[in-house]
Parts: C-alpha cells; structure tokens; sequence
C-alpha cells in the first residue's frame, strides 16, 4: 500500500475525528464563496450592462433658456451634433403638462414625454412585452402619481386635458383621451416627477398647442428642451462632451453615477475579501490543532510504522496528506454550500429595484479560475498547518511513541 492510499483509509477510519475541522473550513469557505459570488456578477454586470449601457454612454443636453445667446434645441442643431465625431445616436426630449381624470373622479397633472431608448423606464405593469414605440393614443405613467395609484387603471382609455393657446396668458382645455399601457417604478424620476411617456406625434401635438405654434414648424423653431447624445463607448463620453460644449451648448454626463457598483454589492465585495483572510487563519489553526491532537492519540499507530520500517519523511508524508485530504474534502464541501449560500442572497437582493440588475441569475459562483485558487489554497493551508505538528509526531522513535501510548 503506498502512502496515499494509507493516508485515505486512515482519513475515512478518521472521519469522526476530523468532522470539527471539514466543518469549521467548509463553513468559512461557503461564506467566503457566496460572497465573491455575488460580487463577481454585480461585478461582471457593472462592466458589461451598466459601463457599455447607452444610459453611461449618454450625455445630456438641455436648453438654454438662461442663455438667450445660446443656440436652441432645434432639429437643426440634433442634426448638427448627430455629426459630430464618436456619436453614435441623438435622442431627444419634448415635455409638455396634461391633465388625466379617472372614472373615480380623481384628477393627476401629468408631463407627456418622449421616450428615449438611452433611458428606458422600468415598466413594472404593462399590456404587452414590448411596449416601446409607443403607438399614438398610448401613454405609460409612474405607478404612483400625487396619490392616486395608477397601476389598477393599467389597460383602460382615460379622459385627458391638455391647452391650447388663445393669447399671451391665456389658453383654453382641450378633452381627449389616451389609453394606460403600462406603469413604472415612481421612483425612477430620470425624466422629472410625473412623466408620462406618450408617442412622439401625440407629444408634439400637444406642445404645439400649447404654444401657438404650427405643429409642422414646432421642431424648426421652439425645438426640443432637452437631448441626449449617444457616445459609441463610454471611453468616447469626455470627447464627445467637450465637443458638445464648444458648440455652445450645455452638457453633462452620467457616467460618474453609474461607474460603480451600488454601495450594499461594494461591501460584499470587501466582505468576501475579508472572509478569504479569515478562511486562513482558520483553516490554518484547526489543523494545527486537529494534526497535534490526532498525532498525541496516534502515537501507536505511528510507533507501529517506525518499527516495521517506515522512514521519518514517509510518517510525515502520511499525517500532512491526511490533513490535505480532509482540506480537500472541506473545499468541495465549501463549495456546494457556497453556491447554494450566493443563490439563496442574490434571490434577496433581486427583490430591490436597485439592485436587481447586478445579480442576475441563478446559480452565482466566481470564475472557475477563482474557485480553482480557493480550493488549491484551502488545501495548501491545511497541509501547512498541520506540518509542525505532524513533523514532530513523525520525528518519534518506535520507543517514545509506544511509551506516550
């Protein structure tokens, strides 16, 4: 028999023995697993969907009415920064008020909006998957607005009122009605409180109306009040904001806010460094422990071995590949409950509207490299721990040892 497969059958005639230590490892590195799970996909998902998204690539664009000198909104000028180098697309904004009346009698001052793809709503209730574009008629409300809960009127036609223009000062209401598609998150307020997204006619229209203005020549003179330009990468925003601003126009970005990962998934990230720490230090310590105690009630067994022949490196090979075993075993141990630890807390988290977004799916583990380095190190540490005990035990004449016995 050689001294791996002795070092086996004694781990598995030991198992009851060595429990405390598999236990005290295969916890730790649950946690510690869970932990870099988790951060590993929020961090994964930072970089991919949030770093490269259209929304971190945006620069927003408003008008200038502070600034009588400064060129306004119009489709000449989204055509004029559509040219600009790195721009990959230019979205615009129009907001105009309207007023909603519900069959309960309850009255809500919306802002009709035009949706931007660069910065979608998070529909929470809809009639249908897809629900951009919008169709004409159609608006998409926050669930929640002044009070009345929308998200029960999802589906119905609503009797609406927007204004027409009389003269400076004046303006009359105009009735008409609008079907709710779909509602979202209140408090998601990219577009300012109280914005409903309606079909780019319907939202001209109604600006139009409210001016004075032709709808055909509303775009070529008052223009939009806000557009976002769409950069081709997010290493391209600084160019493009700086090119935006020398045209004379306001920019800025959003980059800096969504360059990083939510404060609770940052701290598990930290945690999860923190907890390899102290994986060590355990799984170091219980095998020291663990080998001395198991060396000490073993002291026949290894008296036995060095009076049949086995050299002292031999002795010492066994007791420190036992230990590694019992680490290994631990690791895989660890392993299991470590992805069952990360599902369990990323379906907790998923619950946030915040942060659902960086712990999509199901089963979290950190890269297979990762894993790999974590249980190559549990089992290094083990086998390190239970070195100087173990040397000790093996550097034992077949006479000290049956005597300790």
């Amino acid at each position: 028999m050689n001294i791996f497969s002795l070092a086996l059958a004694n781990v598995r005639a030991l198992r009851r023995r060595l429990f405390g230590l598999v236990a005290l490892v295969s916890v730790a590195a649950a946690v510690c697993i869970g932990a870099l799970g988790i951060a590993d996909r929020a961090q994964s998902a930072t970089d991919t969907d949030v770093k490269e998204s259209s929304a971190n690539r945006s620069v927003t664009v408003d008008r200038p009415d502070q600034r009588p000198d400064a060129p306004q909104l119009t489709e000449h000028a989204a055509a004029r920064l559509a040219k600009l180098p790195h721009v990959e697309s230019v979205q615009h904004r129009v907001q105009v008020s309207f007023g909603v009346m519900t069959k309960e009698g309850d009255t809500v001052l919306l802002y009709a909006t035009t949706h931007r793809p660069a910065l979608p709503p998070p529909v929470t209730k809809s009639v249908r998957d897809d629900l951009f574009p919008l169709r004409p008629g159609e608006i998409v409300a926050p669930a929640l607005s002044q009070g009345v809960d929308l998200s029960k009127l999802v589906g119905q036609d609503l009797e609406t009122e927007t204004t027409r223009f009389v003269r400076q000062g004046e303006g009359t209401g105009v009735t008409g009605h609008a079907r709710l598609v779909g509602v979202y998150d209140p408090t998601w307020q990219m577009d300012n409180p109280d914005a409903a997204y309606a079909a780019d006619p319907t939202v001209i229209k109604w600006a139009a109306q409210r001016s004075g203005q032709p709808e055909k020549s509303y775009l070529r003179t008052t223009g939009y009040d806000q557009l976002t330009v769409v950069a081709r990468t997010a290493a391209d925003v600084p160019a493009v904001t700086a090119s935006v601003q020398k045209l004379g126009y306001p920019a800025v970005t959003l980059q800096q806010q969504l360059s990083a990962l939510p404060g609770v998934l940052e701290m598990i990230k930290t945690v999860g460094r923190v907890l390899l720490g102290v994986l060590g230090v355990l799984a170091f310590v219980g095998a020291v422990t663990v080998t001395g105690a198991l060396s000490r009630q073993r002291a026949q067994e290894i008296g036995i071995l060095k009076a049949v022949g086995f050299r002292t490196r031999s002795v010492l090979t066994m007791l420190v590949t036992e230990m590694a075993l019992a680490g290994a075993v631990a690791a895989l141990i660890g392993t299991v409950l470590g992805t069952a630890l990360g599902s369990g807390a990323a379906a907790v988290l998923r619950r946030s509207t915040d942060l659902a977004p960086y712990v999509e799916g199901w089963v979290l583990l950190p890269p297979a490299g990762t894993l790999l380095l974590l249980f190559g190190l549990t089992v290094l540490v083990v086998a390190a721990g239970s070195l100087a005990p173990a040397r000790r035990a093996a550097r034992m004449s077949p006479t000290d040892a049956m005597k300790d016995w």
